[in-house]
């Protein structure tokens, strides 16, 4: 039996076509972003001008200009852009899917035209009937005969309301000859009919309209053929490496979109097999199946035969999550948020201080639960064995953090802390993935459902919605991180503050981890009471041990080392009760709880404690007690459970997350871990420079160029009349108001170029306009504006250089 045969288990062939159509999506967002931002074309450097005209320069040092009014002049800018950029990211969407409908619904009168298909003849008429009863399909589909292929075989297409089986003329002989292969052939396609004809030809057709409808206008566009007329070329970006590396990344997604396509009609094909062994009772009906090439195996619609031998030999294997179609969808469901998070982005919504952030986090984690969901459910249906839930949770974090490398605006590149982040993003992963496969296995009532599906949903959240924060890992630890750690002396006292910094979001994470103890037992309806002592028994020596330690030294060195000795409690704990998981979990759990107020009680002065760490150690010991548990503890029995209601668990759970919302405040003369907030916003100048450039900075000073230039012809043309009229338009082209650069010294010899050329010219205008004396200070003051403008020049020309090296 199939997987689709099994009451409630999704078919894996669903998720390899939502993989695919999260693809396309992200793919169009992509191209027509591009096609917004490019057309009409005077809106191009709409984003480089907005920034020149607020004074908020966007580089690659993830800086956050502290000044709200930059932000809101930005976006003010911006939203003037807005109708047109919707029109397109949203018509790119509409024409996709209506391209691949009309494919959809035309595709099976084109199939039957082309292949010039008839009915079949009354002989077939009882056999398929009878054939089609033993499929148990409630409706018949319209059997067709094709009498252009003499070779066995047939097809099955059409649409969800209309299905049709068209058998090859050789499929007569075949049923004369040898009656067992035809029976075979037929129930393969109604198979197809009973579980996948729409969803194949709904793969199709997605496919095709995104081959025509949006790659294809890309490609013509891109490399703008002679026949193209202006409106309708890309206007050539100034700097061609953000094409190529736009390109590129368009590579990858059509690489991955065209394997999700092959792994579709792949995977239906091994349903199939697997329906038709259920059927036939025979773990090999395909014996004369012919092998294909090597390279159709690559690229075809069939699986190797091996593969399909393995299947037919075990049916179940097909709910087993699968390493490559766990990754493909989890990178599917990361590239499309990333991309539209980009588009709403361009429509100026994305931004602090408006909840997108927040709210597009949700967003992220729907997909990713429902992925992580189902990978659990299939596991669980398959039965748990070595890898089953592990592996696939490898996928999903490998796809998190490749489908991120994928945005074709993620520009940041890899270094050391980008690396560290997403080793640690996908580790996370496959222990969450390990951690709801589990819990899976317990599901015994659609009530236990309700419980875990929200508890996926709220741990995928917030242990893994952080990735957006590995992009910009080198800035965090740069800015963040290395400021607090530089004030610290003591290697102990960084290394509990570090973790105490990273966890920023301490009341979900808490909540987080109490559900990883928290739901195994509710579903179990049990209790670890050996587990709970053992808790118990290392919170009183992790207790003792803080007090034996005291607050001798600075306080924040005291509190550090008493956090340190709880943790080292927990571990000896878990290793030593030798529990299950759960047990362990809840054991280090206890100690951490017994260890927060000991911190708290020997630091308490009045109402105050004397370090700023010591207010909420229970920010860390919940994250250190969890590793604690999973590196020293599991390796035991499930041993001293009783049958209980949820109660004391959940209780003990409670009180962890109101440990970790409520805490003391520190005394007024705690040591601060938080750096004072900068003065000024850090960024690449020379970038910001390259953006003043596009943002109309270089149109500016060409503007100032040409007025001058017509001074300079009348000089050379020795007309009074125009150098006077030279003068009169050069002197509002100078006091035009622009901003200026944002590198202090071009500003400076950009200022003072503009000065002396505004002197020179007001003193053209008194000898060639108004016939007053020469004093000599026009030739000076133009001369040494000349010198300023092309000293200006030649910093913008260097700027931009260094920053697109």
């Amino acid at each position: 039996m199939d997987e689709g045969d099994r009451p409630g288990v999704p078919s894996g062939t669903t998720l390899r076509f939502a993989s695919l159509v999260l693809l396309a999506v992200a793919t169009t967002l992509l191209i027509f972003g591009q096609f917004a931002s490019a057309w009409p074309a005077p809106t191009s450097l709409d984003r480089a001008r907005c920034q020149v005209q607020s004074g908020l320069y966007l580089t690659t040092t993830m800086a956050v200009d502290p000044d709200e009014s930059k932000w809101d002049g930005y976006r003010a800018c911006m939203a003037a852009f807005l109708g047109g950029r919707a029109v397109w990211l949203t018509g790119g969407l509409v024409l996709l899917f209506s391209v691949a409908l009309l494919i959809y619904v035309l595709r099976p009168a084109w199939v039957r035209y082309r292949r010039n298909l008839v009915p079949v003849p009354d002989e077939l008429a009882e056999p398929l009937a009878e054939l089609v009863a033993e499929a148990g399909l409630a409706r018949a589909p319209i059997f067709l005969l094709d009498r252009a292929k003499v070779r066995a075989g047939g097809v099955a297409f059409g649409t969800h309301r209309r299905k049709y089986v068209a058998l090859n003329v050789g499929m007569m002989a075949l049923r004369r000859i040898e009656p067992e292969s035809f029976r075979t052939i037929v129930l393969h396609e109604l198979a197809h009919v009973r579980k996948d004809v729409g969803i194949t030809y709904a793969t199709l057709a997605i496919w095709r309209a995104y081959v025509v409808a949006v790659l294809t206008p890309y490609v013509l566009t891109l490399f703008q053929p002679l026949w193209a007329v202006t409106p309708f070329r890309m206007p050539r970006v100034p700097d061609s490496s953000y094409t190529w590396a736009v390109l590129w990344h368009l590579i990858a997604l059509v690489g991955v979109a065209f394997a999700a396509r092959v792994a579709v009609l792949r995977a239906r094909e091994k349903q199939a097999d697997a329906l038709v062994v259920h059927w036939t009772g025979d773990p090999d009906p395909y014996r004369l199946l012919p092998h294909t090439g090597r390279l159709r195996r690559w690229f075809g619609h069939h699986p190797a035969p091996a593969r399909r031998r393995a299947v037919m030999r075990d049916p179940k294997s097909l709910l087993r999550p699968g390493f490559w179609e766990t990754l493909g969808s989890a990178l599917a469901v990361q590239v499309a948020w990333c991309h539209t998070v980009a588009a709403l982005h361009e429509l100026t919504w994305y931004h602090e201080g408006n909840g997108s952030h927040l709210i597009m986090r949700v967003v992220w984690a729907v997909p990713m639960a429902a992925l992580i969901g189902l990978i659990a459910w299939r596991g669980a249906a398959f039965g748990p064995r070595r890898g089953t839930f592990a592996v696939p949770g490898l996928a999903v974090g490998l796809g998190i953090v490749l489908g991120d490398r994928l945005d074709a605006h993620n520009f940041v590149p890899i270094s050391l802390h980008t690396v560290l982040g997403s080793l640690a993003l996908a580790g996370t992963a496959t222990l969450v993935t390990v951690w709801a496969g589990h819990c899976a296995t317990l599901v015994r009532t659609r009530w236990h459902g309700w419980v875990l599906g929200p508890s996926i949903a709220f741990v995928t959240f917030t242990l893994l919605s952080w990735f957006s924060e590995i992009r910009i890992a080198e800035a965090v630890w740069r800015n963040n991180v290395i400021p607090v750690l530089d004030l610290l002396d003591a290697s102990v006292t960084k290394a509990v503050v570090l973790p105490f910094l990273l966890n920023f979001n301490r009341v979900p994470t808490v909540v987080a981890l109490a559900l990883l103890w928290l739901v195994p037992l509710v579903l179990r309806r049990e209790f670890p009471r050996f587990a709970a002592l053992a808790g118990v028994i290392g919170g009183v020596a992790a207790a003792a041990a803080v007090v034996l330690l005291g607050s001798s030294g600075t306080p924040l060195d005291a509190t550090a080392w008493q956090i340190i000795a709880v943790v080292a409690v927990q571990l000896v704990a878990v290793a030593v009760a030798r529990t299950d998981r759960v047990g362990a979990l809840l054991t280090a759990w206890l100690i951490g709880l017994a260890g927060t107020a000991a911190i708290w009680l020997t630091h308490l002065n009045g109402s105050e404690v004397d370090s700023v760490l010591a207010t909420r150690p229970h920010q860390v010991l919940p994250v250190l007690g969890t590793l604690a548990a999973l590196i020293a503890g599991g390796y035991g029995l499930q041993r001293g459970y009783a049958r209980s209601r949820p109660f004391w668990a959940a209780g003990i759970a409670v009180l962890g997350v109101a440990t970790a919302a409520w805490w003391p405040h520190a005394a007024s003369t705690a040591t601060s871990l938080q750096a004072a907030p900068p003065t000024e916003t850090k960024f690449d100048t020379d970038e910001a420079v390259n953006t003043w450039i596009y943002g109309g900075g270089w149109d500016r000073m060409m503007a100032v160029v040409r007025a001058q230039d017509k001074v300079f012809a009348g000089v050379r043309a020795a007309d009074p009349a125009a150098i006077a009229a030279g003068c009169e338009e050069l002197g509002p082209v100078l006091r035009e108001p622009f901003p200026l650069p944002p590198d202090p010294k071009i500003a400076t010899t950009w200022t003072e170029g503009l000065r002396a050329m505004e002197n020179g010219t007001r003193s053209c205008l008194v000898v060639f306009r108004d016939s007053g004396p020469d004093d000599g200070s026009m030739a000076s003051e133009f001369i040494k504006g000349l010198d300023q403008l092309e000293a200006t020049q030649n910093a913008l020309v260097e700027a931009r250089e260094r920053a697109l090296s």
